[in-house]
């Protein structure tokens, strides 16, 4: 994956804040493309921790050539702070990726503001639309949903969304930016919660989470018919763990709450996990153990062991 130099005018320095899994993926883009980065975490260790985190994670991406990084050239741009003021100083954009719940949004974000009036406001939430947080910020033709997806070198891909009150200067602006990360960017009509990618892919968690809870199968043999049917390495319910169960629960509750469907309620089986901090990857267990998951052990489905047409089922 190639990653362009161009910049868009007034986005040379960008704010992350949320330094876990997928803000540090975010802020390795955004530097690989010739910016610098400030990222920053509500615990500071989380943010210090950033290059020796992403030096693990791109490890592999970087060896087989996924990606042609020099890693220490990208992670060169990268300062973890201490606080959202460093970061937003100067910042011309702020990426904010902390947990899937609207009072914390809005708290960053409200901060934001008032901390830099004049830059883009991005929540790359995959469930909460920017709406919800256009009343708390000045600029709220600055505000827009700029969703990015985990394991980018895989899915390089990123999805924007105004909020409502978006000017299109910001709109064509924040376009420029994910392009330039060398992304796909596919620009959302109108107010769609879920996006486009992650509307679809909650109708597949809903009804796998529904398929287990009714006892009609196990995670794992949903998984298995999910790999041989696609001709794919992994099902919903390892795509769920690798997540975050409690993301996914967070995510979930978002949809519940919104819902006019009577029969769309809580997972009794992903709440009862998550109860138990059974987390999923993160912590060593959820819907399979870890390591050595049952979907990464000699004799699970993989691509070359299906030969089905998945459009003539």
């Amino acid at each position: 994956m190639s990653i362009t130099s161009s910049k868009p005018d007034a986005i040379n320095v960008v704010a992350v804040v949320g330094a876990g899994f997928l803000g540090r993926q975010i802020a390795a883009m955004t530097a690989a493309s010739g910016r610098q980065v400030r990222i920053a975490d509500a615990i500071p260790a989380v943010a210090e921790a950033t290059h020796d985190a992403l030096r693990d994670y791109l490890k592999q991406p970087i060896t087989n050539g996924g990606l042609d990084w020099n890693l220490d050239d990208v992670l060169a741009r990268i300062t973890p702070v201490p606080a959202l003021a460093h970061a937003l100083d100067g910042a011309g954009l702020m990426i904010e990726a902390v947990r899937e719940d609207i009072p914390t949004k809005r708290a960053v974000f409200e901060e934001a503001s008032r901390l830099n009036p004049t830059a883009y406001l991005a929540t790359n939430s995959s469930s909460i639309m920017s709406a919800k947080l256009a009343d708390v910020v000045s600029q709220s033709d600055k505000l827009v949903n700029l969703h990015f997806f985990s394991e980018f070198w895989n899915r390089s891909m990123v999805e924007l969304m105004g909020c409502g009150e978006t000017s299109d200067e910001t709109m064509r602006a924040l376009e420029a930016f994910g392009t330039s990360l060398g992304l796909f960017c596919a620009v959302v009509n109108g107010q769609s919660k879920g996006f486009i990618i992650n509307r679809v892919w909650r109708a597949v968690k809903k009804e796998a989470l529904r398929v287990v809870d009714e006892g009609h199968a196990s995670p794992e043999d949903v998984d298995r018919l999910w790999a041989l049917f696609w001709g794919v390495e992994e099902g919903p319910f390892a795509e769920m763990d690798k997540i975050g169960l409690d993301v996914i629960a967070d995510i979930e509750d978002s949809y519940i709450s919104v819902s006019t469907d009577p029969a769309d309620r809580r997972s009794t089986t992903l709440h009862e996990l998550v109860a138990r901090q059974e987390l999923g990857v993160k912590s060593g267990s959820g819907f399979y153990d870890y390591p050595d998951s049952a979907y990464e052990a000699p004799g699970w489905p993989k691509p070359a062991d299906s030969d089905t047409n998945a459009e003539n089922p």
